[in-house]
């Protein structure tokens, strides 16, 4: 009777989110009528083609503002402008907030994205001082169209997901193009190891950097969905582009031959099978729980941790946090030993300049 009830209680408050994030992505459906764009050209097996790997950041390019001390971590915002410019020049700038045990680029780092119209880094804390503690630094990416990244008028995320098939298509490139190019320089900047962990849409954008991205050296995905098409048709999630599609006769094999191209079961992943862990809720309203098996069964990935919560509901979770930090260090350590043993410089004296001091005003920060 419990369990039950904590399902129910977990589908619900999925379905209270999901009804307030259609009230507020509402607002801008008639901008962004259904718009098809036939991928079909495309080699599906080569992710290449799609994510193609970004021109490499000039010294000059990364600016950003002076450490600070915050809890037991050292904090630091940079940015830097992204390989794929849109028609929002406010979204064409990259913004990473660093959570770091010590004031160096040197450590190893785990690149850590968040879930769609995600407004602030509170749910997130937790992971960013499981990382720290495991003597790693954070990389907390705002995706497009989200947080500092938002164009006037709009509300975080609700320009990335459209029934737009070309804007959503444009989204997602930017987005692992961000990805590969943050990888990309702390990698040059030293870092032994490079890893990535996503919420939700996080997971599904980082499953897709884990097939185009070989400078990764692991992937911890929290219910990342495999099939985009069936989010759409099926969850609530995808009710209001769905209502759009069906107003403009689309039936769910037209959307599929587009979704398909997103999807991470498409592609195959760059990592070992054990350096990628699944995270999944069983009472997932939003990403059903067939939707992240079907990924490890895609992938063949042996370690999948289940939980019984919600969407929602699995972000207070005290296993999920202890499993996710455990993976955190296991992952870690593994890169470790492959990469050898590290040679502590200073900052400055690395090839890569460090972010300049403040060129990033009059941006608002994420919600603390």
């Amino acid at each position: 009777m419990k369990t039950s009830s904590h399902a129910g209680w977990s589908r619900w408050l999925d379905g209270m989110f999901c009804r307030g994030m259609q009230a507020i992505a509402g607002r801008q459906e008639g901008k962004f009528p259904p718009r098809f764009l036939d991928l079909s050209e495309h080699n599906v097996s080569d992710p290449h083609l799609l994510f193609p790997e970004p021109p490499a950041l000039a010294n000059d390019e990364i600016r950003g503002a002076a450490w600070e001390r915050q809890d037991k971590c050292w904090r630091r915002d940079f940015t830097f402008p992204s390989p794929l410019p849109t028609l929002h020049r406010k979204n064409d700038f990259v913004f990473v907030r660093t959570y770091a045990p010590e004031r160096q680029l040197h450590l190893p780092a785990v690149i850590v994205l968040h879930g769609l119209m995600s407004i602030s880094t509170v749910a997130y804390r937790p992971f960013f001082r499981a990382i720290a503690e495991a003597g790693a630094s954070a990389y907390f990416l705002e995706l497009p169209y989200h947080h500092r990244r938002t164009p006037a008028g709009s509300f975080s995320g609700d320009l990335f997901y459209t029934a737009d098939f070309e804007m959503t298509l444009h989204a997602v490139r930017q987005a692992v193009a961000d990805v590969r190019r943050l990888a990309h320089y702390l990698r040059e900047a030293e870092a032994p190891v490079v890893g990535i962990l996503g919420f939700s849409l996080g997971a599904w954008l980082a499953a897709l950097a884990a097939c185009a991205e070989p400078e990764l050296d692991f992937a911890l995905l929290a219910m990342p969905p495999a099939a985009l098409n069936d989010i759409v048709w099926e969850s609530p999630l995808g009710g209001r582009i769905r209502r759009q599609f069906e107003n403009a006769q689309w039936r769910r094999a037209v959307t599929a031959k587009f979704y398909r191209q997103l999807d991470p079961v498409t592609y195959h992943p760059l990592l070992p099978r054990d350096r990628i862990e699944i995270f999944a809720a069983e009472h997932d309203a939003i990403i059903a729980l067939k939707n992240v098996l079907a990924l490890q069964n895609a992938w063949a990935i042996p370690r999948l941790h289940q939980y019984p919560a919600g969407h929602i509901s699995i972000m207070l979770s005290s296993a999920f946090k202890a499993d996710a930090t455990s993976a955190v260090q296991r992952q870690l350590a593994g890169g470790r030993a492959l990469a050898g043993p590290v040679t502590v410089v200073p900052e400055e004296s690395l090839r890569i300049i460090s972010p300049a001091p403040v060129s990033i005003q009059g941006y608002r920060s994420p919600t603390n």
